[in-house]
Order: structure tokens, then sequence, then C-alpha cells
């Protein structure tokens, strides 16, 4: 729109002379008028007959709002209420559909593009709670437009409507009447979402006068409540002022899922849980303020959206960096001297050798690290400790990198000369696919690829044709670009549907784990006292950026 506000049509002031409605926009300095004809009237009337709780009204109460109703054919793109700006009127959509959409907080944001947050279609109504309960100074949450093709929407000013009401009481107790009517209905539902079975928690928060946090753990597996229930009760025991209340799902936070978190304080997530902006836009109407993150990664996360909702976005930015880096050489040797192979030889009772099972020495071979963080820093010390040569990218070069003889390079020099390669990149729009069928050419025949980053460095078709042509000599994976739907959960009893995985896990030179090289005793502790500890900051009024370790 060549970076022009549309005009918005919020009512600025509004007069009720001989059944004609004048409403200004100072913003575009119009004013229209609407001449309120026995049709009209009609119209209007069938309008609210057709929605689902203003036609509960009485026809006496209906007739008077149809006399203050304005119709206004909308083009796309319109602006009726505008985030930010007084709510002075509500709206009542006979046909097409309002967008709901907010501007993008935090820094670096300011021309993206807006959040959608929902849509009003046929038969809503949006504002009225707004204008009935207070003056027009109460400013909206969001901005409301007509969406492609334009919308048909009547426009009653608030002004007017809480006049009628000050001037028929009996109009104000019929509607005080309709919405405690609803009002009862929609929270016994509520109440029974957010219920909990009597004695639940009776032994954590009984007799006591401590602040308490709800906390909804997502993507619960053995593992997580055998570690995160006795640290809990530990703190609960311990804590000066604070509660932690933390219960379990099994089910993994999706736009289906982040219902079940009505009545919580903060989630707890795992990488394989997904909040996109459809479901953080259920978990704020739910009440949470809190994403807790029990993992350093947050690449599921849309950071921009959590803060527009306004939540606060913690994680656990190092647990122990040296069980990755361990798993990553245990994968590597397991791949070099298939080990994998060797001990099914052997447990079967075969115990010959042949050059299947040959290796080579990591002992002077050429060894990359695309990488150089706090992981790639201790996988190249282990590296060094082998005797090889180390070749290193990043877009930060290390100085313990270097005093170790690690030598910084282009990604393609990595490519022509190493024997080995280890991934351990986060998962950036820059690194995504970093393996690719245009670099399968650039690699040295037979490198070993390591991945204990994120599948999606990986283009998993590219690496099984690198596989297949030999060109990958071998490949030793703890993540999958696609682990979602599979990593975490026993797929023993089932078939598994992804082609591309079954072909990974047929071939003799992959060797993979299901994302568990951060699985040692020593990071699993470290994961849930941090998790704890950013819930408890998070109690103290710590929001944002004050709070430690916020994304």
């Amino acid at each position: 729109h060549n970076n022009r506000q549309p005009p918005t049509a919020t009512p600025r002031h509004a007069t009720l002379r001989n059944n004609t409605i004048s409403i200004g926009r100072t913003r575009s300095r119009t004013i229209f008028h609407h001449t309120q004809s026995n049709y009209n009237r009609t119209m209007a009337k069938e309008v609210l007959n057709k929605c689902q709780w203003l036609g509960l009204f009485s026809d006496s109460l209906k007739d008077d709002l149809t006399k203050l109703m304005v119709s206004f054919d909308a083009p796309e793109g319109h602006i009726f209420i505008r985030e930010g700006e007084p709510i002075n009127c509500f709206l009542v959509v006979e046909s097409g559909i309002l967008s709901r959409t907010k501007r993008p907080s935090g820094e670096g944001h300011e021309n993206d593009e807006p959040i959608r947050i929902d849509e009003v279609g046929p038969n809503r109504v949006s504002g009225f709670l707004h204008v009935a309960g207070s003056a027009d100074d109460e400013v909206a949450f969001a901005t409301i437009a007509a969406c492609k093709g334009g919308a048909k929407v009547w426009v009653v000013p608030g002004a007017h409507f809480r006049k009628l009401c000050e001037e028929n009481p009996k109009h104000s107790s019929e509607i005080i009447k309709v919405l405690s009517l609803k009002l009862r209905s929609t929270s016994k539902v509520v109440r029974a979402a957010v219920s909990e079975p009597v004695g639940h928690h009776e032994k954590d928060i009984a007799n006591t006068n401590k602040k308490v946090l709800k906390v909804l753990c997502y993507d619960t597996t053995s593992w997580v409540k055998e570690n995160f229930e006795p640290q809990v009760g530990s703190f609960n025991e311990n804590g000066a002022d604070l509660q932690v209340q933390m219960d379990y799902t099994a089910d993994r936070l999706d736009v289906k899922t982040a219902k079940f978190a009505a009545g919580y304080d903060a989630v707890c997530l795992f990488v394989n849980d997904t909040a996109d902006a459809e479901a953080l836009w259920i978990l704020s109407m739910c009440g949470v303020k809190l994403i807790a993150m029990r993992c350093a990664g947050f690449d599921r996360v849309d950071i921009k959206v959590a803060k527009t909702f306004g939540m606060s976005v913690a994680r656990v930015p190092a647990y122990s960096p040296y069980a990755v880096a361990e798993h990553a050489i245990a994968l590597l040797m397991s791949v070099n001297r298939r080990i994998t192979a060797a001990s099914t030889r052997v447990k079967m009772s075969d115990f010959t050798l042949d050059s299947s099972l040959l290796g080579m020495d990591i002992h002077g071979k050429t060894v990359g690290v695309m990488g150089t963080g706090k992981i790639g820093q201790i996988l190249c010390r282990i590296i060094n400790g082998f005797g090889a040569k180390l070749l290193a990218y990043d877009v930060f070069e290390s100085d313990d990198v270097k005093s170790m003889g690690g030598k910084y390079v282009s990604k393609e020099e990595i490519y022509k000369n190493c024997d080995v390669i280890f991934l351990m990149m986060p998962l950036l729009p820059a690194t995504k696919h970093t393996i690719n069928e245009k670099v399968l050419p650039l690699l040295k025949k037979g490198v070993i690829l390591i991945n204990t980053s994120r599948g999606g460095l990986i283009d998993t078709p590219a690496l099984v044709n690198g596989l297949q042509s030999g060109i990958i000599g071998g490949c030793g994976l703890d993540v999958y670009e696609n682990e979602g739907g599979y990593f975490f959960q026993d797929w023993s009893g089932k078939a598994v549907e992804d082609k591309t995985l079954m072909t990974l896990l047929g071939n003799n030179r992959v060797v993979m784990t299901a994302h568990q090289a951060f699985f040692t005793r020593e990071a699993v502790d470290k994961i849930v006292s941090t998790t704890i500890e950013n819930l408890s900051n998070y109690s103290t009024g710590l929001r944002g950026k004050d709070l430690p370790n916020s994304i």
C-alpha cells in the first residue's frame, strides 16, 4: 500500500438526528452519513437474529439497537479498529471476514508483517464487551480489518449504545441477564477444563500461603517425570515463597494440544514441541505467560510472536557440552570401526574378520569441525588428542581453537580436504541444508559425516544419494531432519512411514541414535535445576530481557 496506512472506520464522534447517524473519522477527515430506513432496520434485525448471543436479546432491545447500526461495505484492507487506539464502537459482521492482527514487538521487528491472531466471520461480534463496559478510552489489543474480498459490517457507536442503556434500564438488565447466562455456561466449560481431581497436588500446596506457579510439562517421557518430580518436590519443601505445581502430559505441544494449558501460568517444552504462531495465540488466551524450554534449542518457538503476545521465553543455554561432544566422538568411532556390525556378529558367535569391518586411524587424518561454539571447542580438544589435523569453520573464530593448532578455513576447503566432518552449528536460515546436492561433488570421497546438532543441517535425500554413490563413506546421526514424528516415541510395534528414514536405518554405513547426545546424568540434572531456576526467577516478577536465560 505504498507505506500508507488505510483509513480507519473507527467512529471518533457520532450524532443521531432524525434517524440519521453521522460518524466522523478524524484520521481521514471524512464523515459518512447513513439514513436508517425501515428496510435497513429490517436487514439489521435479521443480522442480529443470526448472531449467537445478540440473537438472545428481546425484540424490543433489538429494535432499538437497529436504530444505531450503520452498514458499511468495507473493501479489502479497510481498518475498522486500530491496535493501540481507543475502541469506541462494536462490529457485527454480516458477510465476509475480518482479520485481527497485531504489530510485532521487540527490536528489529518494527517493519515486519503484522502477526495474524484470528478471524471474525459472519454472524459474529467484535468489541461489544469493550464498549459496553467502559468509555471510549480503552485501547484495542489488535487491529481489525477486512480480509480478501471485503466485508459487509454493521457498526454500532459505543457512546450511543451506552446512552441507550442509560435511558432504558430494562435494556441494561436484559443485557446483563444474557451475558450472565453465557458467562455461566462458558465458565462451567472452563472450570471443567482446568479443574483437578480432589486431592490432586494436595501434598504440594496444602497448608501454605506461598505463591503457586502452575506449569504444564509437554512431551513428557519417563525420564522427564522421573527427574523433574524429585527436584520439584525438593524445591517446594525448601523454597521460601514459591510452590511449583507441575503437571505432565505425553502430548506434544501443537495447535491442537495448546488448549490443554488452560489455567496454567507456564508451559515446559522440549525440542519437538511446536510453538508456532497459532499455538502461541491459544496459549496466551489460556493465560500462559512463560515458555520454559528444557533444552538449549528454540528453533521451533516463534520468538517474535511470543513476545508480541506478552510471553517470556527462557531456556537452558548449556547443560553439559561435554556430553554432546563425547557422543559425537562415540558416533565417529562406531561408524569408522564398524562397531554395530562387529557387535552383532560376535553376539551370533561369528568371530571372523573381513574387509567390511575395516576402519582407519584417526591419527594423522584431517578432521573438520563446522561450528566452534562451546560444544565445538570441546570437540576440537578431543580431536586434538587423536593427533589429527584440525580444520574449523565458524563466522566467529575462537582463540582457544587456534591455540590448540586448529586452522580456520572456508567451507569449501573443509569439504575438499577433510576425512571426517562434524556438524556442530545451530540451525538457522543460513545453515539449513549445509550438506546438500550441490555440496556432494565438493566432498572428499569417502568422508565420514557426523551430526549431533540439528537434523535440518543436512538435506536428507542428498545424504542418501551421497551414501549410495560412495561419496559419503559413513554417517553418524543423533538428529534427523524429520525426527519430530518419531524420536522419543516407541515405534517398534508400528510401521515407520518415512521412507527416507527407513533407508537410513537399513544402511550398514549409518549409525543413528535418537537425539540422545545430551543424555547424561550431569546434563539431565542441569536441565532440571536450570528449568526450576527459570520458573523461580519468573515468579519474582522478572520478564523479557530481565529474566535470566531469556531469549
